[in-house]
């Protein structure tokens, strides 16, 4: 627990019963599913903050039935290509944990993971898997200085400052982004002008691309009920407007392609 800082003093949080505490006093419990909340003052309660618990239940059906394993699998393959003896990995914007469950189960590392939407980390919290997880913000994220061997962030905005803070010097930050044809086909559904991608990596003066990587798939949406969670996972949903939401209600199957670049920092 030696990585994870306070979030009102900076001074690193140990474990006290169910509690995390500074040596200042400051205390944070642990909810019964076994998550932190480090998300301090007026929105410390925070339930309406991030993705609601509707959203964060259609997000975990919709990745535990592999349609986005290609990606996972790449992921596991670029950390185990690290070859680093139980690196510290921290899943930035954890969402529901699926990706940092399937990483902990493949390699052996301790593992963090975080996100600002208490429903997501909740069920990230649920699978049990010996990683931990915490309420926490993206401005602020909640791991001491150059403590961190490899973080991947997945498709969420990029805080440079941040992220060049708590990497270990020579570390691996891993982005993905969405690849130019990523649901092109949903796109054409929902517009009468759909865009491809630009594919552009995420603008940073403090770190370094070494790598782009691309995984490109076709999938086979098998129901109505995944085509609407996959649209819900999009920035598109809070973009498109209601009457081009329902052309979606005539598709009871679908099929997609699925486009990640992968950007090594």
């Amino acid at each position: 627990m030696n990585c994870i800082i306070c979030p009102v003093c900076g001074e690193a949080l140990d474990k006290e019963n169910r509690s995390l505490k500074c040596i200042n006093g400051h205390c944070f419990d642990r909810a019964k599913e076994g998550y932190v909340n480090l998300i301090a003052g007026a929105h410390k309660k925070g339930s309406l903050i991030g993705d609601n618990r509707a959203m964060a239940l259609s997000r975990r059906s919709f990745l535990e039935k592999g349609y986005f394993d290609a990606l996972v699998e790449e992921l596991i393959s670029l950390i185990r290509e690290r070859a680093l003896p139980c690196p510290l990995i921290l899943d930035i914007c954890c969402g529901e944990g699926y990706y940092s469950h399937r990483i902990k189960e493949a390699v052996d590392c301790e593992l963090y993971g975080f996100d600002i939407s208490k429903e997501m980390v909740r069920l990230a919290a649920k699978r049990k898997n010996d990683c931990e997880y915490l309420v926490a913000n993206l401005s602020r994220i909640p791991v001491r200085d150059k403590s961190v061997d490899i973080a991947f962030h997945l498709f969420a905005p990029f805080h440079e400052k941040e992220f060049s803070r708590i990497m270990k010097d020579g570390g691996t930050l891993i982005t993905v982004v969405a690849g130019e044809n990523h649901l092109f086909e949903l796109k054409e559904i929902l517009y009468d002008t759909p865009y491809k991608n630009d594919e552009k990596p995420p603008e940073t003066e403090k770190l370094v691309i070494k790598e782009k990587r691309k995984i490109t798939r076709r999938v086979h949406l098998s129901s109505r009920e995944d085509i609407n969670a996959l649209f819900e996972m999009t920035p598109y949903y809070y973009r498109t407007s209601d009457r081009d939401k329902e052309k979606l209600s005539a598709y009871e199957e679908l099929d997609v392609t699925v486009d990640f670049c992968i950007f090594i920092y």
